[in-house]
Protein backbone atom coordinates (compact mmCIF):
# COMPACT_ATOMS: atom_id res chain seq x y z
CA UNK A 1 0.00 0.00 0.00
CA UNK A 2 1.62 3.66 -1.34
CA UNK A 3 1.41 5.82 1.73
CA UNK A 4 -1.14 8.64 1.36
CA UNK A 5 1.60 11.38 1.78
CA UNK A 6 3.60 9.93 -1.16
CA UNK A 7 1.68 11.25 -4.18
CA UNK A 8 2.20 14.80 -2.54
CA UNK A 9 6.15 14.35 -2.05
CA UNK A 10 6.00 12.78 -5.96
CA UNK A 11 4.10 15.91 -7.35
CA UNK A 12 6.25 18.48 -5.20
CA UNK A 13 9.40 16.78 -6.96
CA UNK A 14 7.88 17.03 -10.73
CA UNK A 15 7.06 20.46 -10.26
CA UNK A 16 10.62 21.16 -8.95
CA UNK A 17 12.28 19.39 -11.54
CA UNK A 18 10.24 21.56 -14.02
CA UNK A 19 11.12 24.82 -12.40
CA UNK A 20 14.60 23.28 -11.64
CA UNK A 21 14.45 24.06 -7.93
CA UNK A 22 15.00 20.60 -6.78
CA UNK A 23 17.56 21.54 -4.16
CA UNK A 24 15.75 25.01 -3.44
CA UNK A 25 12.83 23.17 -2.29
CA UNK A 26 13.97 20.49 -0.25
CA UNK A 27 15.68 23.21 1.85
CA UNK A 28 12.45 24.93 2.34
CA UNK A 29 10.75 21.86 3.26
CA UNK A 30 13.56 20.45 5.01
CA UNK A 31 12.95 23.99 7.45
CA UNK A 32 9.78 23.24 7.72
CA UNK A 33 10.86 19.71 9.11
CA UNK A 34 12.55 21.41 11.58
CA UNK A 35 10.06 23.89 12.56
CA UNK A 36 7.46 21.08 12.66
CA UNK A 37 9.68 18.81 14.91
CA UNK A 38 10.81 21.43 17.11
CA UNK A 39 7.74 23.82 17.99
CA UNK A 40 5.29 22.38 19.67
CA UNK A 41 1.91 24.98 19.27
CA UNK A 42 3.16 24.87 15.61
CA UNK A 43 2.75 21.13 15.65
CA UNK A 44 -0.64 20.79 17.73
CA UNK A 45 -2.06 23.58 16.08
CA UNK A 46 -2.36 22.68 12.42
CA UNK A 47 -3.11 19.11 13.01
CA UNK A 48 -5.71 19.72 15.63
CA UNK A 49 -8.80 18.06 14.03
CA UNK A 50 -11.30 20.58 15.77
CA UNK A 51 -9.32 23.43 13.95
CA UNK A 52 -10.59 24.47 10.86
CA UNK A 53 -9.08 23.83 7.35
CA UNK A 54 -9.37 27.69 6.85
CA UNK A 55 -7.92 29.05 9.92
CA UNK A 56 -5.21 26.64 9.32
CA UNK A 57 -4.86 28.04 5.83
CA UNK A 58 -4.80 31.41 7.31
CA UNK A 59 -2.23 30.35 9.80
CA UNK A 60 0.10 29.37 7.32
CA UNK A 61 -0.23 32.22 5.07
CA UNK A 62 0.08 34.32 7.71
CA UNK A 63 3.68 32.94 8.60
CA UNK A 64 5.08 31.61 5.58
CA UNK A 65 3.90 34.21 3.19
CA UNK A 66 7.35 36.08 3.03
CA UNK A 67 9.39 32.70 3.51
CA UNK A 68 8.24 30.12 1.26
CA UNK A 69 8.67 30.05 -2.22
CA UNK A 70 5.53 30.50 -3.77
CA UNK A 71 4.68 27.06 -5.20
CA UNK A 72 5.92 25.36 -1.41
CA UNK A 73 3.27 28.07 -0.06
CA UNK A 74 1.09 26.44 -2.06
CA UNK A 75 1.84 22.95 -1.39
CA UNK A 76 1.69 23.10 2.60
CA UNK A 77 -1.87 24.35 1.79
CA UNK A 78 -3.10 21.82 -0.72
CA UNK A 79 -2.06 19.67 2.39
CA UNK A 80 -3.61 21.95 4.83
CA UNK A 81 -6.52 21.59 2.73
CA UNK A 82 -6.60 17.54 2.13
CA UNK A 83 -5.47 17.06 6.23
CA UNK A 84 -1.86 15.84 5.64
CA UNK A 85 -0.19 18.81 7.62
CA UNK A 86 0.90 16.15 10.01
CA UNK A 87 2.76 14.24 7.43
CA UNK A 88 5.40 17.14 6.96
CA UNK A 89 8.09 14.82 8.29
CA UNK A 90 7.75 11.71 5.98
CA UNK A 91 6.41 14.05 3.06
CA UNK A 92 9.95 15.39 3.25
CA UNK A 93 11.67 12.39 3.60
CA UNK A 94 9.98 11.08 0.70
CA UNK A 95 11.25 14.53 -1.29
CA UNK A 96 14.67 13.76 0.29
CA UNK A 97 15.41 10.49 -1.23
CA UNK A 98 13.58 11.43 -4.73
CA UNK A 99 16.48 14.07 -4.64
CA UNK A 100 19.44 12.05 -3.68
CA UNK A 101 17.90 8.91 -6.32
CA UNK A 102 17.67 11.68 -9.09
CA UNK A 103 21.49 13.03 -8.01
CA UNK A 104 22.79 9.71 -7.87
CA UNK A 105 23.65 10.16 -4.32
CA UNK A 106 23.93 7.16 -1.56
CA UNK A 107 22.59 8.01 2.08
CA UNK A 108 25.52 5.96 3.97
CA UNK A 109 24.64 5.55 7.72
CA UNK A 110 28.13 4.99 10.03
CA UNK A 111 27.77 4.19 13.61
CA UNK A 112 31.06 4.42 15.56
CA UNK A 113 31.82 3.68 19.61
CA UNK A 114 33.52 6.98 19.74
CA UNK A 115 33.22 10.79 18.09
CA UNK A 116 34.98 10.43 14.81
CA UNK A 117 37.34 13.36 14.22
CA UNK A 118 37.15 15.30 10.66
CA UNK A 119 39.50 13.77 9.02
CA UNK A 120 38.43 10.48 10.10
CA UNK A 121 34.87 11.30 8.67
CA UNK A 122 36.44 13.36 5.47
CA UNK A 123 38.51 9.79 5.07
CA UNK A 124 36.10 7.43 5.33
CA UNK A 125 33.63 9.52 2.74
CA UNK A 126 36.20 9.45 0.29
CA UNK A 127 36.56 5.91 0.69
CA UNK A 128 32.97 5.01 0.89
CA UNK A 129 32.33 7.15 -2.69
CA UNK A 130 35.03 5.46 -3.87
CA UNK A 131 34.26 2.01 -3.32
CA UNK A 132 30.14 2.84 -4.10
CA UNK A 133 31.04 4.72 -7.00
CA UNK A 134 28.36 7.48 -6.29
CA UNK A 135 28.27 10.85 -4.41
CA UNK A 136 27.13 9.95 -0.61
CA UNK A 137 25.39 11.18 2.25
CA UNK A 138 27.05 10.66 5.35
CA UNK A 139 25.23 10.62 8.70
CA UNK A 140 27.43 9.69 11.74
CA UNK A 141 26.36 9.02 15.02
CA UNK A 142 28.28 7.75 18.52
CA UNK A 143 27.21 4.50 19.87
CA UNK A 144 29.13 3.69 23.13
CA UNK A 145 27.50 -0.11 23.24
CA UNK A 146 29.38 -1.15 19.84
CA UNK A 147 32.28 -0.72 22.18
CA UNK A 148 34.83 -0.30 19.35
CA UNK A 149 35.09 -0.47 15.54
CA UNK A 150 32.42 0.86 13.15
CA UNK A 151 29.15 0.09 11.79
CA UNK A 152 28.95 1.40 8.04
CA UNK A 153 25.07 0.90 6.18
CA UNK A 154 24.18 1.58 2.72
CA UNK A 155 21.13 1.20 0.53
CA UNK A 156 22.15 -2.93 0.35
CA UNK A 157 25.24 -3.33 2.40
CA UNK A 158 25.94 -3.93 5.97
CA UNK A 159 30.14 -3.50 7.11
CA UNK A 160 29.71 -4.36 10.64
CA UNK A 161 33.63 -4.30 12.05
CA UNK A 162 32.54 -3.12 15.69
CA UNK A 163 33.68 -5.53 18.95
CA UNK A 164 29.85 -6.17 20.21
CA UNK A 165 29.69 -7.93 16.75
CA UNK A 166 32.55 -9.55 17.02
CA UNK A 167 31.80 -10.54 20.92
CA UNK A 168 27.95 -11.38 19.72
CA UNK A 169 29.14 -14.10 16.87
CA UNK A 170 31.33 -15.79 19.60
CA UNK A 171 28.62 -15.69 22.07
CA UNK A 172 26.42 -17.82 19.52
CA UNK A 173 29.36 -19.99 18.81
CA UNK A 174 29.55 -21.12 22.00
CA UNK A 175 26.16 -21.64 22.50
CA UNK A 176 26.69 -24.13 19.13
CA UNK A 177 29.10 -26.23 20.54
Amino acid sequence: MVASYRPYANALFEIAQEQGKEQAYLDELSDLEAIWKSNEDFRLALSHPKIEKKQKKEWIEEIFADQLDPIVLNFLLVMADHGQVAFIPEITEEYRNLYRESEGIEQVYVQSAVKLTQAQIDSLSKMLKEKLKKKIELTVEVDPNLIAGLKVKAKDIVLDNTVQTRLDNLKEKLNEK
